[in-house]
């Protein structure tokens, strides 16, 4: 008669089947995360909350910024990232803030293609002017800001993915009056503004035109409408319609500024009176043609340089205060300082 066989460790009463030794890690680890969501809810419950304070301006994730009164008058930012309050941002006093309102928290502004919190504070009052905060996303870190004096600014439109930008928007540079626009009577040049990586530039690349006579690239632009159309409720800009019409629209817009460029009576003891000048000119520098628009200029009013002179000097003053003045330069291939240059000379002829 054969001996039984050997009884194998995994048999028995005694021996547990692998499904078995699964189920009591698996009962195991639901005990242990049970108890974990437990202590998990308790803690939340015990911790102090965050202090937030003010009134919620924008709010992307765990980021919030609120805006807090200093004064009757005026109003200071604070930003929360989760339940850490962030540094606080550094105050101008010479460009006071009385109300903060949120631009954008869908809109990727800048860095890597991520939505971030875009912020604009009004100084209002005589101040008047408008400061542009853009805040990163996910940290609430303060990526930048702008100054775009009384000017009307669009939101952040997003641009193609083969660009080099993630966004940019449009506004117009009362910058280059210093103000004045209301004396003058000049139309304020139109910028495309895009985060350059550290600082906020003009997006050259789109506003240049390869000729005189041909409109700048990103006004004929479908991603555009929108802000365009946000521009004509504060200021008049040209209406949205198709690349066809908006090109004719420019086109009109130019004949008629060069027209009334050339019928202008400038009046040294009349600023105003160079508004038809100004507002050529600006056509001219802000799409890179500038050393055009001043030959056209001085052509047209040659028989009077005593009078074309101070218009002349007057805008070169106005122009040099613009922050965009170094991007202005860069737009019109390094030309644009030398131009004004020649305005402080007593010969006002083409160069």
């Amino acid at each position: 008669m054969d001996d039984p066989p050997p009884i194998s460790q995994h048999q028995g009463p005694s021996g547990l089947r692998p499904t078995d030794h699964f189920r009591t890690i698996l009962t195991k680890l639901a005990v242990a995360g049970f108890i974990l969501g437990c202590v998990a809810v308790v803690v939340a419950i015990l911790l102090p909350k965050p202090l937030y304070e003010g009134r919620l301006v924008g709010q992307i994730g765990d980021v919030h910024i609120y805006a807090v009164p200093t004064n009757p008058d005026e109003e200071s930012l604070v930003v929360w990232h989760g339940g850490r309050k962030l540094d606080a941002l550094p105050a101008d006093p010479n460009n006071p803030i009385q109300q903060f309102d949120l631009s954008s928290a869908d809109r990727q502004a800048a860095g890597t293609r991520h939505p971030d919190l875009v912020v604009d504070g009004w100084s209002g009052g005589m101040h008047c002017c408008l400061t542009r905060f853009v805040f990163d996303g996910p940290t609430g870190k303060l990526i930048g800001k702008l100054s775009l004096g009384s000017s009307g600014a669009s939101r952040f439109v997003p641009l193609k993915r083969t660009e080099q930008y993630p966004a940019a928007f449009l506004a117009f540079d009362d910058m280059t009056l210093d103000g004045q626009s209301e004396l003058s009577g000049a139309p304020l040049a139109p910028i495309l503004v895009v985060w350059q990586g550290q600082r906020f530039g003009l997006y050259r690349e789109a506003m240049k035109a390869t000729t005189p006579e041909t409109p700048t690239p990103y006004l004929l632009s479908s991603d555009f409408q929108e802000a365009q159309l946000e521009l004509a409720t504060t200021v008049s800009a040209e209406p949205a319609g198709t690349r066809g019409e908006i090109a004719q629209a420019l086109d009109l817009a130019a004949q008629t500024r060069l027209a009334d460029m050339q019928a202008a009576v400038l009046d040294p003891q009349d600023p105003p009176s160079f508004a038809p000048l100004i507002g050529f000119l600006n056509e001219y520098v802000y799409k890179g043609q500038a050393e055009t628009g001043f030959a056209a200029v001085r052509k047209a009013h040659e028989e009077t340089p005593e009078s074309l002179r101070p218009a002349l000097v007057t805008y070169a003053t106005l122009l040099r205060k613009s922050q965009w003045f170094d991007d202005l330069n860069r737009l019109n291939d390094g030309k644009l300082i030398g131009l004004l240059d020649q305005t402080d000379s007593p010969k006002t002829g083409t160069p």
